[in-house]
């Protein structure tokens, strides 16, 4: 999936910021041998590329997009930055671009940002708070400074420019109003952002290695068996869940 948006999006990149993304991808690996493996170039092609300060020729540039893209969360920025943000902003001015599926700021937001960028905010938005360690073992980063990358330079760059403001703020210490709790050191969601009452409930769909997660947001707070019925036909997932009754008979919520 990724080498065919590569291979899309490769002639809407100037060469300038072709340039900076080999060499993004370069200091990723650090190795000529490896580079030229993974583009299938010999790795004399690589230290000319290098030496001469020259971005990839056009047949292999849609590989190093693609590595870049998975590799590094400055590349991912970059290219927000220099080529989908001008053509988002264009799209607006002409009056082409989609209204967005989902309702509220936190809707505005998510599909602004890409999937790791939303579990993230997903996860914020359920627990209210987390460490970076946390975070960096959902979206399986590298590192904590790639964690870090996406709160600041990617989730709170979007809501920035959608919303005019920051999102998720790192406190090293804050009490938890639904809990009492003291939480050290955590990132914590904007609290107008929280989870309330909307017309259009947000959904998303996570497809991970071995399981799809299904979030959604539900109209009111609702007890639910733990087993559910799940059926999928023509592409089409229904999933029924039945709700935990009263003594009296009436639900929960």
């Amino acid at each position: 999936m990724m080498k065919e948006v590569a291979q899309k999006l490769t002639p809407f990149i100037p060469q300038n910021l072709r340039l900076d993304i080999f060499i993004s991808l370069w200091e990723e690996y650090r190795d000529k041998e490896r580079v030229a493996e993974e583009l299938g170039c010999k790795p004399a092609l690589v230290s000319r590329w290098l030496k001469e300060g020259k971005a990839p020729s056009g047949k292999y540039m849609p590989q190093v997009l693609s590595l870049a893209l998975n590799r590094s969360a400055k590349v991912r920025e970059m290219l927000r930055m220099e080529v989908l943000e001008p053509i988002e902003n264009l799209s607006a001015e002409l009056g082409t671009f989609p209204e967005r599926k989902a309702e509220g700021d936190l809707g505005k937001v998510l599909d602004a940002v890409d999937e790791k960028n939303r579990q993230i905010l997903w996860y914020l938005w359920w627990n209210r708070h987390a460490e970076i360690g946390e975070l960096a073992e959902l979206v399986r980063a590298e590192n904590d400074m790639d964690v870090l990358s996406r709160l600041k330079e990617s989730i709170n760059t979007a809501a920035k420019r959608i919303l005019g403001k920051d999102i998720v703020s790192f406190q090293s210490s804050k009490i938890d109003s639904i809990t009492g709790e003291k939480v050290l050191f955590s990132w914590w969601l904007e609290d107008s952002l929280l989870p309330s009452k909307r017309n259009q409930p947000l959904v998303d769909i996570f497809e991970e290695n071995k399981h799809i997660s299904i979030i959604a947001q539900l109209s009111a707070p609702l007890e639910l068996a733990r087993e559910a019925q799940v059926e999928c036909k023509n592409g089409v997932l229904r999933i029924k869940i039945e709700r935990i009754k009263k003594s009296g008979g009436e639900c929960y919520g």
